[in-house]
């Protein structure tokens, strides 16, 4: 677990929902090595409609195992998700037994390059992912990272960067702050650990970075 103080704070008071900062995933040319893309099958729900038809599966940052019953946020770089109607233009689901998506169908086929899959923490129409990078502009992968969420109630989640250093999405209701905690010392997740698990203390840990002149109660 990264401690109350972490070894690094990357990123502080990006507010979801506005313009990007210098912290954020610019728009990639190219989709994410986690995308991966499926033949359609015929018994899954369907989202949209056309005879363009698309299905992926969503894969964990630590054990490259499908991400079953997760909850994911899919995006296109380059095309407008004509069944989304929310400004982010970020399909939200949950993956199934088999950690796959619905079926997206379309009208038109959209570009190849430019799907955007990830993990998702929280829901809400207003959202963001940030992205590490090191000093030679690549992608940090396997880092251990927590994100708080500063909201009417602060939340703290905890995930693992992709190999392209993407953070999980995170999706709120409104636009809050949001920081990013990573451990400088950590190479990888630390083990099988879930992410977007809850420890005790998580609450106070979330509210303490949130506002830190807020007193613990007795």
């Amino acid at each position: 677990m990264i401690d109350s103080t972490p070894a690094l704070l990357l990123a502080a008071l990006l507010s979801l929902g506005a313009a990007a900062a210098a912290s954020d995933a610019p728009a990639a040319a190219t989709a994410s090595p986690q995308v991966e893309q499926i033949a359609p099958d015929p018994h899954a729900a369907q989202v949209g409609s056309g005879p363009h038809r698309y299905q992926f599966v969503l894969r964990d940052t630590v054990s490259g195992a499908p991400a079953a019953l997760r909850p994911f946020a899919l995006s296109h770089t380059a095309f407008d998700l004509p069944f989304v109607a929310a400004e982010k233009d970020v399909y939200q689901g949950v993956t199934d037994a088999q950690g796959r998506t619905p079926v997206f169908a379309f009208e038109q086929a959209p570009p190849a390059q430019g799907w955007v899959l990830l993990e998702r923490f929280g829901s809400g129409p207003y959202g963001e992912r940030m992205q590490l990078k090191a000093g030679d502009g690549e992608g940090v992968g396997a880092m251990a990272y927590e994100l708080v969420v500063c909201g009417k109630t602060p939340r703290l989640y905890r995930g693992v960067t992709t190999a392209e250093g993407d953070t999980a999405y995170v999706a709120t209701s409104a636009i809050v702050n949001l920081l990013l905690f990573i451990d400088a010392d950590s190479t990888s997740a630390g083990g099988d650990l879930p992410a977007g698990r809850i420890e005790p203390g998580d609450g106070q840990t979330a509210l303490r970075r949130c506002r830190p002149d807020a007193a613990d109660p007795a």
